[in-house]
């Protein structure tokens, strides 16, 4: 069982420093991006994931230029197309292993994906000179053959994800309000904005109701008062048991 955190912070840049900070200088693991550089030269200790969305998103892009010329049929024969249903075939595995346990997803993408995703990127090999590389297939072709080292890494661990959709889901309400109050008065008040949002995100990752879960974190520590001990705390955390059903979501996660 596992506990789901979502954590926004604001930087001024996209230096590559910034998630060695907000990862902090302990963190072992991985860090799931797309294919920015800056994001490719972070410490040994943490291991660089690429995003097969992206990749994805660049291959539809090009798709989507070629519908305006092109009939059903002669878009069958494109290489955007062919590398949609490829990566498609990626999808529909993690669809049908999304339940499983990290120990299973591990064992299923070995056998499954693995020599798909191989596969795939020796026909992307043999188009790298064959592109033109200022069109869309060009630019989506060496994008993704930039990323191979980092696309192939959600093999190698069961609790990776395919891509970073998710955390790209929980940016989402974030830049839904972004377009309604479109500035941050302050640093800071742009740091405070990502911290109610973190707290919201989280909610909504361990199906809460975020208003309701909210208004009862509120209630609850005017009941504490001004020094609750940790035991106390603890209770009130988005995947605490102890919540009550009204702050639950009905929806299934």
């Amino acid at each position: 069982m596992y506990n789901f955190f979502g954590r926004l912070g604001y930087e001024r840049t996209r230096a590559g420093y910034h998630p060695v900070e907000f990862l902090g200088d302990q963190y072992q693991g991985y860090f799931t991006c797309d294919g920015y550089q800056a994001y490719h030269s972070l410490p040994e200790r943490i291991t660089v994931t690429g995003c097969m969305a992206h990749a994805r998103r660049r291959f539809d892009e090009s798709l989507t230029v070629l519908k305006k010329d092109f009939t059903k049929e002669q878009l069958k024969e494109t290489t955007a197309y062919q590398a949609m249903e490829r990566i498609g075939m990626f999808y529909k595995i993690e669809e049908m292993i999304r339940d499983k346990s990290p120990e299973e997803r591990y064992e299923e993408r070995q056998k499954q994906a693995k020599p798909l995703l191989e596969a795939f990127f020796e026909w992307l090999h043999t188009l790298e000179d064959a592109v033109d590389r200022s069109s869309k297939i060009g630019e989506a072709v060496l994008y993704t053959l930039n990323q191979e080292t980092y696309l192939k890494r959600y093999l190698e661990d069961g609790h990776l994800s395919i891509d970073n959709l998710a955390a790209e889901r929980a940016l989402k309400n974030f830049a839904i309000g972004r377009r309604s109050w479109l500035f941050a008065k302050s640093i800071r008040g742009a740091q405070a904005s990502a911290t109610v949002y973190s707290i919201t995100e989280t909610a909504l990752l361990n199906g809460l109701k975020p208003y309701n879960y909210l208004t009862y974190v509120m209630e609850k520590m005017k009941e504490l008062g001004a020094f609750p001990a940790k035991e106390e705390m603890l209770e009130l955390l988005p995947w605490s048991s102890n919540l009550p059903d009204d702050c639950r979501s009905k929806l299934k996660k």
